[in-house]
């Protein structure tokens, strides 16, 4: 498809529009050329945010270029960023089996209204061995929907309110169009009556209970009266001290552990100890059940029994209806405590009076995660979690960092925080935001939120039901947004600013790190990142322990390749106190050696490294070493990642010493392609101009020889649009180099362009690539001492761009049929 000539000089024609790259992707489709469809679906999921249904156009075009694999994890792709998509699910319901095709029915049948679909949703279920089926939209006045069934027990739809209950029976309609000779169907309708109060819709089938949906108030309270501060008959306690509210559901295993580590922390109380009040939210798991009421019987704990489960927001709603004083600490069950962690977060949050919510630090807790923020770390054992949490108490005590909101997993709350903002809102589905959405409501009314960096708490996350969270997490991100229409920016400044940071590197230099000897290896950030990342993963898969020192200007950010300490220390030299910590880091690394990835380290470390007598090994990746690597003497040999490196550097620095270590590299496979359709796939190491330059030297020439020949660039361009305005000339996107066949492959490549622009020895990409399974052309970098494979063209390093240019297209003339 021609949008600009190549002699258009005006505007780019704006490849980079994601509504455009839809557009043409889905009008491809239509059009039947499904190449075309890959192409631009392909690239509007690699150039920014994607929906789930950019990921459902990609699916499409490599379904119908039977690339089945491919278009089911595009399906999965798209289901991880919205579960509940139509378009993915009906997709995966028709083209997956197993699993995910029983995972796509159950979401379609809440959700979709073809009849055809909810037929075919429920067939696949029924295999599966279900027996009952229902949705159902919830209105402020009404709740209407159907409901399946295929045994002969008759259906009753039951609405709960704050006065009493409305119960209907529903006869099964042979003419709906769910029905059918095995399957039993009918729609209904249930009038809700105006209530400031939650409400419960129950669906039962003899006696079998298949439907219950907490329903949020449909009248707003009377003036005067808060959210939460409703009458209720449940047993009322008297607390004095904070009270830990944690509502249990599912997770026999991690509840246990839970309480377990509860009891403890209370037992190490210093003064008066907390209460324990757990939620039995209609629990399904028996031995939940039993265990509850053991530890009540015994008084370690109390507890509330719902007869229907209510949802994380109606548990803790109805605990904090039972305790009229008090701060309170809401704790999911999936969590590990430390002793100590209540009275530390009730220091802070007393520490003044405007303080309204407290959270601590965890391996799961979004912005509140350590070591790495928005990140799943690893859950640790409850030995390791109390370690932690010790060193914390220590390296950070007395810090407290204000933030935009807490999160649920642990959460403080003080009594005129609660007296003043009421409990969580009912308009949030289960599990999901209402504990940012009181945060907030907080926040509006005078208080701080606040993050107890001295108090860490283990959490395994979403256990209860994990394959919901994303459709909840979404689903109730609609609420907050109209409700708080600038926290997500707020939030997205705030991960940027990292205010946390300074607390999370404190406690990570104070954590024990591992002492096994270390193999430094120096990147840069913003170059050279991708060859240090695998040699890391070289080193590791040799059991070695790798740590990145990945330059960013005058700082040096540290990062344990294993996930282990350090991942957030940064190093700097711009003080003798700075030098000082800079030394006594590197020396609790137990360095063995250095390998140095970036051609400009900074002097001053590699001056440091040798001042321990740290043995330091460059690598040649670039066509020039800075100064620091050059002074290094010639007792220093370079290091040679092939014998392309190893050529280049013994013609580039004939006195110095080379040794060859081969890195191990899996080739780029690629299918075989005849015919006129086949195109010149380029492969660039980075991002730059001069890369820009030729290739677009590369395009104009081929444009004028062969005009029908296409070029597609695996890889981002400093200027993707422009390139694109011209005809021949298609950009994917960034990729990596374990993709980049899949993405190469529907494009029809029968020559590849690669390590063109200046040395880029070892970077992975590049590597893969001049090991394609289709004829390659490269500069040669050897000057000629290596011997290119047969079909392979090997450039002279001296050609220009349009020299080069010209060797290329007479390379792929020779090579045609």
């Amino acid at each position: 498809m021609i949008l600009r000539t190549a002699s258009d000089t005006q505007a780019p024609a704006g490849f980079g529009s994601h509504v455009k790259l839809e557009r043409m992707a889905a009008q491809a489709i239509m059009d039947q050329d499904f190449l075309a469809a890959f192409k631009y679906a392909d690239r509007r999921c690699r150039v920014g945010p994607s929906a789930a249904h950019c990921f459902v156009l990609r699916a499409e075009a490599n379904w119908r270029l039977e690339r089945s694999d491919a278009a089911l994890a595009d399906l999965a792709g798209a289901l991880l960023v919205d579960p509940s998509d139509l378009a993915a699910n009906r997709r995966m319901l028709a083209w997956a089996t197993g699993d995910r095709r029983r995972s796509a029915a159950a979401s379609l049948i809440s959700r979709d209204s073809n009849p055809a679909i909810l037929r075919a949703a429920i067939e696949e279920l029924r295999r599966a061995g279900d027996r009952h089926w229902t949705a159902c939209s919830v209105f402020d006045n009404h709740v209407t929907g159907w409901v399946a069934w295929t045994k002969a027990n008759k259906i009753e739809v039951s609405l709960a309110f704050e006065n009493g209950s409305l119960t209907n029976t529903l006869e099964p309609n042979s003419f709906h169009p769910l029905a059918g000779m095995e399957i039993q169907a009918t729609a209904f309708l249930v009038r809700r009556p105006p209530s400031d109060a939650p409400q419960t819709l129950t669906l039962t089938c003899g006696d079998e209970t298949i439907h219950v949906r907490r329903l949020a108030p449909n009248l707003s309270p009377p003036p005067g009266v808060r959210a939460g501060a409703r009458q209720s008959t449940a047993p009322r306690f008297d607390v004095t001290a904070p009270t830990v509210i944690v509502p249990v559901y599912r997770d026999v295993q991690a509840t246990l552990d839970c309480f377990d580590s509860l009891i403890k922390a209370r037992a190490s109380s210093g003064g008066q100890p907390f209460r324990i009040l757990a939620v039995d939210d209609a629990t399904p798991e028996p031995n939940l059940r039993r265990y509850l009421k053991e530890l009540a019987a015994a008084g370690t704990i109390d507890r509330l029994v719902n007869e229907t489960n209510l949802g994380f927001v109606g548990a803790i709603n109805r605990a904090l209806e039972a305790l009229p004083t008090g701060d309170v600490v809401l704790l999911n069950s999936d969590t590990i405590v430390p002793p100590g962690f209540v009275e530390r977060l009730a220091a802070v949050a007393r520490s003044t009076p405007d303080i309204g919510t407290v959270t601590p630090l965890s391996n799961n807790g979004d912005i509140f995660s350590f070591p790495t923020p928005n990140d799943l770390n690893p859950m640790q054992s409850y030995e390791r979690i109390l370690e932690i949490d010790r060193i914390a108490h220590i390296a950070n005590a007395g810090d407290v960092t204000d933030v935009p909101s807490g999160i649920g997993f642990c959460l403080y709350i003080t009594r005129d925080c609660l007296a003043a903002i009421g409990g969580l809102s009912d308009n949030f589905e289960r599990g999901y935001l209402e504990d940012v959405d009181l945060c907030l409501r907080a926040r509006a009314g005078g208080f701080r939120n606040v993050c107890a960096p001295s108090v860490y708490v283990g959490h395994h996350g979403s256990k209860s039901f994990r394959h919901e969270k994303r459709r909840l997490v979404l689903r109730n991100l609609e609420i907050l947004d109209r409700r708080f229409p600038d926290y997500r920016r707020e939030c997205r400044a705030f991960e940027v600013a990292d205010p946390l940071r300074p607390a999370r590197a404190k406690l990570d230099r104070a954590l024990p790190w591992p002492s096994e000897p270390s193999v430094l290896i120096l990147g840069n950030r913003r170059s050279f990142a991708a060859v240090a990342e695998e040699r890391a993963r070289h080193l590791r898969e040799r059991g070695k322990r790798a740590i990145l020192l990945l330059r960013e200007r005058d700082t040096v950010h540290l990062r344990a390749a294993d996930g282990s300490s350090p991942q957030t220390v940064r190093l700097s030299f711009d003080t003798d106190a700075a030098i000082a910590d800079t030394a006594d880091t590197i020396a609790r690394l137990h360095p063995d050696r250095a390998e140095i990835i970036e051609p400009n380290p900074l002097p001053q470390l590699v001056a440091l490294l040798r001042k321990f007598g740290v043995p330091v090994n460059p690598w040649v990746t670039a066509a020039d070493l800075g100064e620091a690597v050059i002074a290094l003497g010639d007792e220093t040999p370079f290091l040679a990642s092939g014998k392309a490196a190893r050529a280049f550097a013994k013609a580039r620095w004939p006195n110095r010493k080379i040794v060859l270590k081969d890195w191990p590299t899996l080739p780029l496979t690629l299918p075989r392609v005849r015919g006129a359709r086949r195109s010149l796939a380029i492969v660039p190491s980075a991002p730059s101009p001069a890369s820009f330059r030729l290739i677009r030297s590369l395009a104009e020439h081929l444009g004028r020889r062969e005009p029908s020949r296409s070029i597609v660039v695996a890889g981002k361009t400093s200027d993707d649009d422009r390139l694109m305005s011209y005809a021949n000339v298609f950009a994917t996107g960034a990729v990596t180099a374990g993709e980049i066949g899949d993405v190469l492959a529907p494009h029809r490549p029968g020559w590849l362009l690669t390590d063109f622009e200046s040395p880029a020895f070892g970077h992975p990409l590049v590597e893969a690539a001049r090991r394609a399974s289709i004829p390659v052309a490269y500069r040669d970098w050897s000057a000629g001492s290596i011997k290119p494979r047969k079909r392979d063209l090997a450039i002279p390093t001296d050609a220009d761009d349009c020299e080069l240019a010209e060797a290329v297209i007479a390379w792929i003339e020779r090579s045609r049929p």
